[in-house]
C-alpha cells in the first residue's frame, strides 16, 4: 500500500512539473500545429457542479484524413477525469483541449483501445485542434505518468455496471442536479449503459502509429 502511495506521489509530482510549462509566455511556446480534421463542436449541458457535463449530440472524431473514426454517443457524461487533477484546472472546458479531452475520457471509459493508444489518440486530437506543441506535450506526458489511476477507476466502475451514458428520455435534467445523486437515482431505477458497437480496431491502431502516418490516409 505504501509503495502504491509513493508511486502515485511521484506521478503527481511529475505532472506538477509538466504543468509548469503552461506559465511560459506565449512567445516562447513556438508555432501551433496545423489542424487537419478537428472534432466538430456539439452541444453540452452542465450539471450544477459546473465540472460534469452531458454530451447532448453524437460527437465524431475522425483521425486526420483517414476514414477511421469514433462516435461519442449522446448522453455520455464527462468530467475529463482521465486528465490528471493537477492539469484539470489548466485545461479549461472552453479551451482548445476540451473536445480532445472528451474523446480521451470516452476512450478511457470504453477501453476498447489500449491505454497507450488512447493517450496517443489524445495527442493526435490535440495536434488537430491547434494546441501548441509544448502544451500538448505536457498534457500527453502527464496522462502517461498518472493516467493509470483514472484507467483503473474506469475499469472498476464498468465492472460494477455503473451508468455513464444517460438514456435519451432522461437527458432533460432538473435544475440544481448533481451527477452523483442523479447517477444513484438512475441506478436505483435499473438503468444501465445501452449496448454500443465497439470502437473499431482500425481506429485504435492509429494510436500506435507515428503522428504523421496516423494523420494521413492508408
Amino acid at each position: 500500500m505504501r509503495l502504491r502511495s509513493l508511486r502515485k506521489s511521484d506521478a503527481l509530482a511529475r505532472c506538477r512539473s509538466l504543468a509548469a510549462l503552461f506559465v511560459l509566455p506565449v512567445a516562447v511556446l513556438g508555432t501551433t500545429a496545423k489542424a487537419q480534421a478537428p472534432v466538430e463542436p456539439v452541444d453540452f449541458r452542465p450539471f450544477s457542479d459546473g465540472r460534469t457535463w452531458i454530451v447532448k449530440q453524437p460527437m465524431i472524431y475522425r483521425i486526420g484524413v483517414s476514414e477511421d473514426s469514433v462516435v461519442i454517443p449522446r448522453g455520455f457524461v464527462t468530467d475529463m477525469a482521465s486528465i490528471p487533477p493537477v492539469l484539470q484546472s489548466i485545461i479549461q472546458q472552453n479551451g482548445p483541449y476540451q473536445l480532445p479531452a472528451v474523446v480521451h475520457d470516452y476512450l478511457y471509459w470504453r477501453q476498447d483501445c489500449s491505454r497507450e493508444q488512447s493517450d496517443r489518440i489524445l495527442l493526435l486530437a490535440m495536434t488537430e485542434h491547434d494546441v501548441s506543441k509544448p502544451h500538448r506535450t505536457a498534457i500527453y506526458d502527464a496522462v502517461r505518468a498518472a493516467g493509470q489511476f483514472a484507467w483503473a477507476a474506469n475499469a472498476k466502475e464498468r465492472a460494477q455496471h455503473l451508468l455513464r451514458i444517460i438514456p435519451a428520455n432522461r437527458l432533460d435534467i432538473p435544475s440544481r442536479t448533481f451527477w452523483p445523486q442523479y447517477l444513484a437515482q438512475l441506478m436505483q431505477e435499473g438503468i444501465v449503459d445501452p449496448p454500443i458497437i465497439s470502437i473499431p480496431t482500425k481506429f485504435c491502431a492509429r494510436g500506435s502509429m507515428p503522428i504523421r502516418k496516423a494523420l494521413s490516409a492508408p
